[in-house]
Formats: C-alpha cells, sequence, structure tokens
C-alpha cells in the first residue's frame, strides 16, 4: 500500500478581498526606527504601522524554480502567486551550498565576512583550537564550534534583531541536516531542533538505528516520551534501493531521515520538519521560525535533480527514494505548516519567506568515481580535522600531482587550499586547475578579491559565456577571505565531480533560486528586482519595521516588498 502524502493545501484569500483590505503602496522601510548594533541591548522603537510580528522562512534544499511546475508544486505556487515573487532572484555568492548559504540567509553577509566560505575552513586563527591553518569540514563541525565562527565576526544575526524587536519571544530553527539547522543564526537563536545520532534502540531488533530530537533546548514535548513521535528509523539497512543502484550508491538513503518512510508514527524527512515546527508554533512564543527541508536535496544528488523525473509506481522503494514523490511530499508540508499559521491565528502577524539554499544541476558530464559509498571521497579530498580524505578521483590528478594540495572540495566548481600560498605557487596551481575535465576559468586569491587567472571561452556555449562575464567574478569574489579557496577552477554547465547532481558553483542552473515574501494583507505582485540570498535578512527588517546600523556590517540591501 502506498504510503498517502499528508496534503495541506494552503488556501489563500481572493485577491481582489486581499487589495480592498490593504494600502497600495509598496512596503518600505521605516522611518525612524531604532538601530540595532552588536552588544546593543536597548529595547528598539517599533513604527505605528500595522507590520508583521514574526518571520517564518521556509528552506526548500536545492530548489529550483522550474520544479513548482514541473512536479506541480501547488502550495508555493499559490505562496508565490498571492505574495511578492521575485522570478529574477539568484543566489548571489559561492560557494553555493547548504552549510554556506543558511548563514548567508539568517546574517546579511557575503561568505567573505561571515567566517566560512566553503565546506572546508582553514582555520587562520586558531580559531577552533586545533592548529593554525589547520583544515576543516564545516558541515562536520560541532553546534558549539560553528557557534564560534559565527560569533567571532561580533555581527548581530536574525536572532538578535528579533530578540532587540519583540523582547521575551523565541527564535527556532528546524532541520533534518544538523549542520542547515546549527548554522541558521547561531547562537542567537533559542531553540535549535535536529536529528541526534544513531542513539536510540525503538525498533524489533533491539539494534541502535534510529534518530531523536536533539540540539539546542529542544522542548520535552518533542523528546517524551521515549520513542515517541519524534523518533525515526534511521537503519542504514533501509535505503529504499539506493546503496546498490547507481548512481544514488555515491549518496545512499539512510532509513527515513530525509525521506518520511511508510511508518505512520514516525514519519521522518520533510513531515519530520514541518511536524516539528508546527509543534512549537502551538506552543512557544515565538518572532522567528526557519524551517529547512532536505528530501528533494538527497534526491537531487543521488539521481541528478531535474532529469530525475519519471513516475515510479506507487508504493514503491522507487517512489519513495526519487524526486518527484520528494517535490510533492514539500510542498504538502509547506500547506500544512501555512495552514497551521491560520488555524492558530498568525497568519496575519507573520512574514512568510519561501526559497532554497541553492540550486543544482545534473552531472551530465560527471568526473568523480561513480561508486558504492563514494561521495565523500568525491567530494573531499586532503587532511582535516574531522578526518583525511586521500582517495581523489583519477580527474584531480593534474592538480594533486603538483604536491601543494592541502585540501580540495569540488562539486560543480573546484576550490582548492594550497600549502605554498606564494604567487609562483599559486600560478602553478591555477595551471594545473585549467587543465581538469571542463574547467572554464580558474581564479587566485588576491587579498580581498580573486584574479582571474585563465579562461577557456572555447569550452563556453553562448549561454555559459554570457552569464560567466556577467556574474562569474562577482560570484567568486564573495568567497574572498584567507579562510577561503587560494584556487578555484569554474565548471561547464551540467559538470559535477560530486555527484549525479550537484551544487557549489556559478552555473545559472546552481545559482537561479525561488524567492518570494508573502504576507496575508499585501496583493501579489512580481518585481523585475534581482535579488539575492544575502538580500532577505535586510528585506525582512524592512517589512518588521527594524533598521539595521550601519555599524553591522550587512552585504545585502532591503528591497521593497510591492511595485516599485
Amino acid at each position: 500500500m502506498t504510503t498517502q502524502l499528508r496534503r495541506g493545501a494552503f488556501r489563500l484569500g481572493s485577491r481582489a478581498a486581499r487589495k480592498a483590505a490593504v494600502l497600495a503602496t509598496a512596503l518600505l522601510l521605516a522611518a525612524g526606527v531604532a538601530a540595532v548594533g552588536p552588544g546593543d541591548t536597548r529595547p528598539l522603537a517599533r513604527s505605528s504601522e500595522p507590520r508583521p510580528q514574526r518571520v517564518l522562512i521556509l528552506v526548500v534544499d536545492q530548489f529550483r524554480p522550474e520544479y513548482v511546475e514541473k512536479f506541480d508544486m501547488a502550495n508555493a505556487r499559490a505562496l508565490m502567486r498571492e505574495g511578492t515573487d521575485f522570478p529574477r532572484a539568484y543566489l548571489g555568492h559561492m560557494a553555493s551550498e547548504t552549510v554556506v548559504s543558511h548563514q548567508v540567509i539568517t546574517s546579511g553577509q557575503f561568505p567573505r565576512d561571515m567566517g566560512w566560505a566553503d565546506e572546508v575552513y582553514r582555520d587562520t586563527g586558531n580559531l577552533l583550537g586545533e592548529g593554525k591553518d589547520t583544515l576543516h569540514i564545516t558541515s562536520g563541525l560541532a553546534r558549539t564550534q560553528l557557534d564560534t565562527l559565527m560569533d567571532t565576526t561580533g555581527a548581530p544575526k536574525l536572532g538578535d534583531y528579533l530578540h532587540r524587536a519583540f523582547p521575551g519571544t523565541k527564535v527556532i530553527t528546524v532541520g533534518a541536516k544538523t549542520y542547515a539547522t546549527h548554522v541558521s543564526g547561531g547562537s542567537g537563536t533559542d531553540i535549535q531542533v535536529t536529528f541526534s545520532g544513531r542513539d536510540f534502540a525503538c525498533g524489533k531488533s533491539g539494534a541502535r538505528s534510529w534518530r531523536g530530537p536533539a540540539g539546542k533546548a529542544v522542548p520535552a514535548y518533542l523528546t517524551a516520551p521515549a520513542c515517541g513521535r519524534f523518533h525515526v528509523d534511521s537503519d542504514q539497512a533501509l535505503d529504499y534501493g539506493t546503496r546498490t543502484t547507481a548512481p544514488a550508491w555515491m549518496y545512499p538513503l539512510d532509513g527515513n531521515h530525509y525521506v518520511p518512510g511508510r511508518d505512520r508514527a514516525h514519519l521522518g524527512g520533510d513531515t519530520w520538519v514541518a511536524d516539528a515546527g508546527m509543534a512549537m508554533m502551538e506552543r512557544e512564543d515565538w518572532s522567528g521560525m526557519l524551517l529547512t527541508f532536505p528530501g528533494v536535496d538527497k534526491a537531487g544528488h543521488m539521481w541528478g535533480g531535474i532529469t530525475d523525473d519519471a513516475v515510479h509506481p506507487p508504493g514503491s522503494d522507487a517512489e519513495m527514494a526519487h524526486l518527484r514523490y520528494l517535490a510533492k511530499n514539500v510542498d504538502n508540508q509547506i500547506g500544512r505548516v501555512l495552514n497551521r499559521l491560520r488555524a492558530l491565528g498568525q497568519d496575519k502577524e507573520t512574514l512568510v519567506v519561501l526559497t532554497t539554499d541553492h540550486g543544482g544541476m545534473p552531472a551530465t558530464r560527471f568526473h568523480g568515481v561513480d561508486r558504492a559509498g563514494r561521495g565523500d571521497y568525491n567530494w573531499f579530498y586532503g587532511r582535516s580535522a574531522q578526518g583525511d580524505y586521500l582517495d581523489a578521483a583519477p580527474a584531480l590528478t593534474p592538480l594533486v600531482d603538483t604536491g601543494n594540495v592541502a585540501g580540495s572540495y569540488q562539486d560543480s566548481a573546484v576550490r582548492t587550499w594550497l600549502k605554498d600560498t606564494s604567487r609562483p605557487a599559486l600560478r602553478r596551481a591555477a595551471t594545473a586547475m585549467a587543465a581538469l575535465p571542463d574547467v572554464i576559468a580558474t581564479y587566485t586569491l588576491d587579498g580581498d578579491r580573486y584574479r582571474l587567472a585563465g579562461s577557456a571561452p572555447e569550452r563556453m556555449s553562448r549561454g555559459e559565456r554570457s552569464w560567466w562575464r556577467q556574474h562569474g567574478q562577482e560570484l567568486v569574489n564573495t568567497m574572498a577571505a584567507p579562510y577561503g579557496p587560494d584556487v578555484v577552477g569554474l565548471l561547464k554547465d551540467d559538470t559535477s565531480y560530486g555527484a549525479a547532481g550537484d551544487h557549489g558553483g556559478a552555473q545559472r542552473a546552481a545559482q537561479r533560486v525561488p524567492l518570494a515574501f508573502w504576507t496575508a494583507d499585501r496583493p501579489g505582485v512580481a518585481p523585475g528586482t534581482a535579488l539575492r540570498a544575502v538580500d532577505i535578512l535586510p528585506t525582512v527588517l524592512g517589512a518588521l519595521g527594524i533598521t539595521p546600523a550601519e555599524r553591522d556590517g550587512l552585504d545585502g540591501r532591503a528591497h521593497p516588498l510591492g511595485r516599485e
């Protein structure tokens, strides 16, 4: 029997009724509202104009705008149609990855300013105590370590602003991915709910293969009773056929960590995220909540993203593991969450943001090793505090053979940290990088920017060349920091060294993102502004009537939500 998706059609009021009930002017930044700065604890002054009192950010990991129509995501479509939708939005930074972008969204800062710039972090200041210049895999860092990196910048995050504007309220993040949950605002969040390790023996076998709620200040009504609703089976043997099927076997499923599964009492994945979020909506006095949904991303990596559009038999393992099912499931969760807002009477005071942390694309040009369990070894090369990954794919040989690679991360772009960073060594590494398959441009770190070392226009299509000329330098420069990569290689479209579908690079498909803002009292519009992820925080603050201080160091800027 097939698992029935828990549907939640989001019913919006008519556009005409809403237009009649609200101002026709754009929602602009409030004038004269007190500014927020690091260490400033005075309550914020508030505008007398009615404004949202909460913000709910829905992040669908690896969500491409095309999925809305391709997979009939009716709730996402309604939210975008009835809100302020930015069809020209793009991510606007590198690396275009989960562990980077969630912090960009909640800090309003580019990676060069927020503490780390990629999956690999070079600890130039020995902030984590493992030795100067030690490399770390950021997705493997503990919550306290990530907090250290975020707090060192001294810049306020979403939670800091909300606490000042709405004293006594809670700021909450929920996600099945631990690192996505922890980096979404850092120590300024009051409650962080994610999955534990396989710490629970809730199944008939008695094996410790189940995950439960973990994180920061997790409410008891989520953790109890033992083996209750928020505990899910994460047995690696429950892989829905992905562990023995190429190309998914490079990054297979582990039980119901990323998919809902068939156990109605213990649904995982995006359904788990929605249920935990709604439980806290009902019980907590919250002013900010970020829900990050991982299912679409997992399918995208396993099968190739937008090309994974086959229809599989209802109730089959294949249906559960593929993109069509998971896209529809997350859409249903969006509907359920928004309907719960309405049922609680919170919809009229909440600004809803729908977006993603990066786009994605199929690896029709794949230069990793397609073998079971290969994922991390395709993505990482080098020694790190979290472990060594020294089995490089043959395609990386020209780079590795320089003998100067301390570490490298490669997905839909190649980023490399060197042992010797002198100018001659940088040039040699760039030359080796340029020899790698499908590299179209190489850059070397030069202080607060990257220097173009070389390009290969003959490898680019007309569309690739146009996008690269418009955005390549801009995107690479957002990583320019001492902890960032020394050499960067941008790749052709539909190319990856990591998995069957991937992220990370500057390609249009990796950068184009959905981005919409919805409130219950504003007509739907679609401005032509090319918003970026770094603009989300200042735009949210503007909508809530909060003005950041100039010293806060925001890289993004606020945009009006309405007709420009």
